[in-house]
C-alpha cells in the first residue's frame, strides 16, 4: 500500500480536477439518497390519497396532539417526582418524555419551515402532486448522471496523467539502466511494466480516486436517510457487518497474492513474446515454429490460470458484500414489520423508536437499505481494483527505486577535448560473480593511434569494448582518459567522445537521414550525404532505395541488406566525429569490393582519432599501428602489421 499511496501523491499535482471529483461525488450521493427519500411523500398520497398540503397539515395537527398529550404526562410525573423524589420509574420516564417533546417540537419546527415552499412549489391535487414528484424524480437523475459522467471523466484524466507519468519514468528508467540491472528484467520484463502493469495501476487509481470515495458517499447518505426514520432500527440492522468485513479481509488478502503471481505470468509471457518474434528469421530457418508456439501456450496458459483464479476470489467478494446488504435488510424486514403490525416501540426488549413506525416510513426505511445494497456491491470490484493496484505499485517502484550501477558522479572531473590517451589499468572483470572474463589487462593508447584487437569468439573482445563505452565498470582496475577515471567522469561526456560500429546493426523505424543523423539530430543534409560518401553508402542509397535518403528501412532495418545496415551505421558513427571511434566486427556483412572502399576511408581518418578496431579481415589488420590477440583472460601484442594503408 505504501507504493500505491505515492502513486496516489502525485494526484497532487492535478487538485483542481480532484476537487471537482470530490463535489460531483458529494452531490452524486445526495441526489441518491434523495431520490429515494421521494418515495415517502408519494407513498404517503398514494395511500392516503392526500396532497402533500394536506399531508403536512395532519401531520402537523397529530405533532401538537401529541405534544399536548406529552405535556400531560410530564406534569403527571412532576407531580409524581414532587411527592417521591426517590422515585427511579418517574425519573426514567420522565427523562423519556422530556426526549419525546423536544422530538415533537423539531419536527413541528422543520413542519413549518416547510410548508411554504411545498404552497409555493407542489400542487394541491394529490395526483398532480405524484405527477410533480416522478418529473423531479427524473429531473434529478438525469443531473445525477450528469454529475456521475463529469466525475468519471475528471477521475479517468488524473489516474491516465498518472498512468502516463509512471509509463514514462520506467521508460526512462529502461534507457538509462546499466546493462547488468537491464539483464535482471529484459525488454519482455520492461514491456510488461509499461503496459500490463501500468494497467492494472492505472485501473486502481481510477477506483481509489473515484467509485472508492463515491460509493461510500452513497452508502453514508442511504444510511442518514434511514437514521433519520429510526437510528436505533439501523444499528440493529448491520449486526452482521462484522462478519462481513472478516471475509472481504480473508478474500482481499488471498487476491493480493494471486496479483503478484499475475504479474509475474505477465513478465514470462512477454518475454516469450519477444523472443519469438525478435529472433523470427532463426525460428522460421530451423523450422521451430511450432515450438514457440507451445512455449508461447504454455506462457499465455499459465496468465489465463491465475487470471481464473483472480477473477473467482474477485467474484466471491459480490456475494459477501450482497450478503451484507441481505442480512441488513432481512434483520429490518423482520424487525419492522413486527414493529408495525403490532404498532410497538420495543423490540426483544429494547427500545427502537419513540413512536410507533407508520407502513409508509418502513417502506423508505427499506428503500434506503436498498440503495445501500448497490454502491456495497460496487465496491467489492473496487477494493478488489485497488489491491491489484497496490501489487501493480510495488512491482513498478521496485524498478523506478532501483539503484544505477552506472551513474555521474555528484563533481565530476573535466577532461579536455581531445583527450592525449586512453588506459587500461589493471582490468578484471566478469558478467557473474564467479566468472573472470579479463584479467589484469593493461594497455594505453595514445590519442590518433589506431589498434587492432583479434582473438576467437568468446574471448572478451567484445566485452572489452563494453567497459570502454561505460555499458559497464570494471570489478578491479580503471579505464582512464588523461589519467582520469572514467567513473569520475559524467556518463555521456565519456559516450560522447566514442562512436561505435557494431557487427549486429541496430536500426530504427525511420528514414535512411533520420538513422545516419541519429546521434547528431541537428546535421544539415549536406553533412548526412557528406558521410553517407565516406562510408560508400552513397552509391546505393541513390541507386537502390526509390526515395534515397528519405527512404524508411523498416523495422531494425529489415528493408536493408546486411552489409547496407553496416555502412548506414558507419556513416552515423563518422557524423558524430568521436575522439574514439571502435569498430566491432564492422565490415563482417561487406562484400571484399566495399570493404576495400571503407578500408581507404578509414585510412583517412588516421591520426585525427583514436580506432579501435576488432576483425579478422587482413585488410583491416594492416591500417593498425599496434595489433593484440584476447587470449585467456589477458591481452598478448603480436606481431607489427605488414604495411599501412595509404
Amino acid at each position: 500500500m505504501k507504493n500505491f499511496l505515492r502513486a496516489l501523491k502525485q494526484a497532487s499535482s492535478f487538485w483542481p480536477s480532484l476537487v471537482l471529483a470530490t463535489v460531483c461525488s458529494f452531490l452524486v450521493a445526495a441526489l441518491w439518497s434523495a431520490n429515494i427519500g421521494a418515495f415517502l411523500p408519494i407513498l404517503k398520497v398514494t395511500i392516503q390519497d392526500k396532497s402533500l398540503h394536506q399531508h403536512i397539515a395532519d401531520e402537523t395537527a397529530a405533532s401538537q396532539e401529541n405534544l399536548k398529550s406529552i405535556n400531560e404526562q410530564i406534569g403527571v410525573h412532576e407531580r409524581a417526582l414532587a411527592a417521591d423524589a426517590g422515585d427511579a420509574a418517574a425519573q426514567t420516564r420522565l427523562a423519556e418524555l422530556r426526549f419525546q417533546r423536544d422530538a415533537e417540537l423539531a419536527k413541528q419546527t422543520g413542519l413549518q419551515k416547510m410548508l411554504p415552499w411545498v404552497r409555493q412549489l407542489v400542487p394541491d391535487d394529490p395526483f398532480q402532486t405524484i405527477a410533480w414528484i416522478v418529473a423531479a424524480l427524473i429531473f434529478s437523475t438525469a443531473v445525477k448522471h450528469v454529475f456521475l459522467i463529469s466525475n468519471e471523466y475528471l477521475v479517468g484524466r488524473v489516474a491516465l496523467s498518472i498512468s502516463r507519468n509512471l509509463r514514462m519514468q520506467i521508460f526512462d528508467k529502461a534507457l538509462h539502466m546499466d546493462r547488468a540491472n537491464y539483464a535482471d528484467y529484459g525488454s519482455g520484463g520492461f514491456s510488461a511494466q509499461i503496459t500490463h502493469t501500468t494497467d492494472m495501476l492505472s485501473g486502481g487509481l481510477m477506483n481509489a480516486l473515484g467509485a472508492a470515495i463515491r460509493e461510500p458517499l452513497k452508502v453514508a447518505t442511504c444510511l442518514i436517510g434511514a437514521g433519520f426514520i429510526c437510528w436505533r432500527l439501523l444499528l440493529l440492522s448491520v449486526v452482521v457487518a462484522p462478519i462481513v468485513g472478516w471475509l472481504l479481509v480473508t478474500v482481499t488478502r488471498r487476491i493480493k497474492g494471486i496479483s503478484q503471481r499475475v504479474l509475474t505470468q505477465a513478465a514470462g509471457f512477454h518475454e516469450v513474446m519477444h523472443e519469438s518474434l525478435g529472433n523470427i528469421q532463426t525460428v522460421q530457418a530451423y523450422r521451430m515454429e511450432s515450438r514457440e508456439l507451445d512455449r508461447f501456450g504454455a506462457a499465455t496458459e499459465q496468465m489465463r490460470w491465475f487470471g481464473l483464479k483472480f477473477i473467482f476470489y474477485s467474484s466471491l467478494t459480490k456475494p459477501i458484500i450482497e450478503f451484507l446488504g441481505l442480512g441488513m435488510l432481512g434483520t429490518t424486514i423482520v424487525g419492522g414489520a413486527y414493529l408495525v403490525l403490532t404498532k410497538g416501540t420495543h423490540l426483544l426488549g429494547m427500545k427502537i423508536c419513540d413512536a410507533p413506525l407508520s407502513v409508509e416510513a418502513l417502506l423508505v426505511f427499506f428503500g434506503f437499505l436498498i440503495g445501500v445494497s448497490d454502491p456495497l456491491r460496487k465496491l467489492s470490484s473496487v477494493y478488489g481494483s485497488i489491491y491489484a493496484g497496490t501489487i501493480a505499485a510495488d512491482s513498478m517502484y521496485t524498478v523506478l527505486d532501483r539503484a544505477n550501477a552506472i551513474c555521474d558522479p555528484a563533481e565530476p572531473a573535466v577532461v579536455a577535448s581531445p583527450h592525449k590517451s586512453l588506459a587500461l589499468n589493471q582490468i578484471t572483470f566478469g558478467y557473474q560473480p564467479d566468472q573472470t572474463i579479463l584479467d589484469n589487462v593493461s594497455l594505453e593508447i595514445p590519442f590518433g593511434s589506431t589498434i587492432a584487437i583479434v582473438g576467437h569468439n568468446g574471448c572478451g573482445k567484445s566485452t572489452l569494448i563494453n567497459l570502454l563505452c561505460r555499458f559497464y565498470d570494471p570489478r578491479s582496475g580503471s579505464l582512464t582518459l588523461d589519467g582520469v577515471d572514467l567513473r569520475a567522469m559524467n556518463v555521456g561526456d565519456v559516450r560522447r567522445r566514442i562512436a561505435l560500429v557494431n557487427q549486429h546493426t541496430e536500426l530504427f523505424n525511420e528514414t535512411v537521414a533520420y538513422n545516419i543523423s541519429y546521434g547528431q539530430p541537428d546535421a544539415t543534409r549536406e553533412q548526412i550525404e557528406q558521410v553517407a560518401e565516406q562510408a560508400h553508402a552513397s552509391q546505393f542509397i541513390a541507386d537502390a532505395l526509390e526515395s534515397g535518403l528519405d527512404t524508411v528501412v523498416g523495422h531494425n532495418g529489415q528493408r536493408l541488406s546486411g552489409g547496407q545496415r553496416q555502412r548506414i551505421a558507419l556513416a552515423r558513427a563518422l557524423l558524430c566525429d568521436p575522439e574514439i571511434l571502435i569498430l566491432d566486427e564492422a565490415t563482417s556483412q561487406i562484400d571484399m569490393d566495399s570493404e576495400q572502399l571503407i578500408r581507404e576511408s578509414l585510412a583517412h581518418h588516421r591520426g585525427q582519432r583514436t580506432m579501435i578496431i576488432i576483425t579478422h579481415r587482413e585488410k583491416l589488420l594492416e591500417l593498425a599501428d599496434r595489433v593484440f590477440e584476447v587470449r585467456d583472460g589477458q591481452l598478448f601484442e603480436m606481431p607489427q602489421p605488414r604495411q599501412h594503408a595509404a
